[in-house]
């Protein structure tokens, strides 16, 4: 099998993969919506409830960084062969990447998980951003109370260590690049 071919069923594989979690992160958007709206209108009538919202906000935010994570891996990989590809070929025959990187968010640049403000900011940022609002709400929401209602002073101070450390794990990953700097690592070999 020649190499154009191999890379090509490589193409194949990546993109699907990033069908797949691309579906993932929708479904998943849809269920913690859903999650967190039911369990909100519960807690106006059982106050215990409050102490799920932000555990449900935390997770879900884990949950979806965690598809986006394997999309930008999908993405820099799908990036990387559609290159490598059109350098065989001696043309742009394969631009997927170029659409992407324009119409969704440039996947090289920095940005905070897959939204890129500036010039590049897009739809996509925007209802990423909109989706992570919604989470941070619900998480506010529920600390306050938590805090206020409830007078739990040793779950919230539990429940800001979690979200510290679940923070400062995003941010080294996703907003320093770690996880792409190391895909670019092995790209450069």
């Amino acid at each position: 099998m020649d190499e154009i071919k191999l890379l090509e069923n490589q193409l194949k594989r990546m993109r699907s993969m990033n069908r797949f979690y691309h579906l993932q992160f929708l479904n998943d958007v849809r269920y913690f919506f859903v999650i967190g709206l039911v369990s909100l209108i519960i807690s106006f009538y059982s106050e215990k409830t409050l102490y799920l919202l932000p555990l449900l906000a935390l997770f879900g935010s884990v949950i979806l960084a965690f598809h986006a994570y394997y999309l930008i891996f999908s993405r820099n990989y799908s990036e990387f062969i559609e290159k490598k590809i059109n350098k065989l070929l001696n043309k742009e025959t394969y631009i997927t990447h170029k659409l992407e990187n324009s119409y969704f968010f440039p996947i090289q640049d920095k940005k905070i998980v897959v939204a890129k403000f500036g010039k590049d900011f897009s739809w996509f940022s925007f209802v990423t951003l909109f989706i992570t609002f919604y989470g941070i709400s619900l998480y506010a929401y529920g600390m306050y109370n938590i805090f206020v209602t409830l007078n739990s002073s040793y779950f919230f101070i539990f429940i800001i260590f979690l979200t510290l450390v679940t923070f400062t794990i995003g941010y080294w990953w996703f907003v320093n690049n770690e996880g792409e700097s190391r895909l670019r690592s092995i790209y450069d070999e």
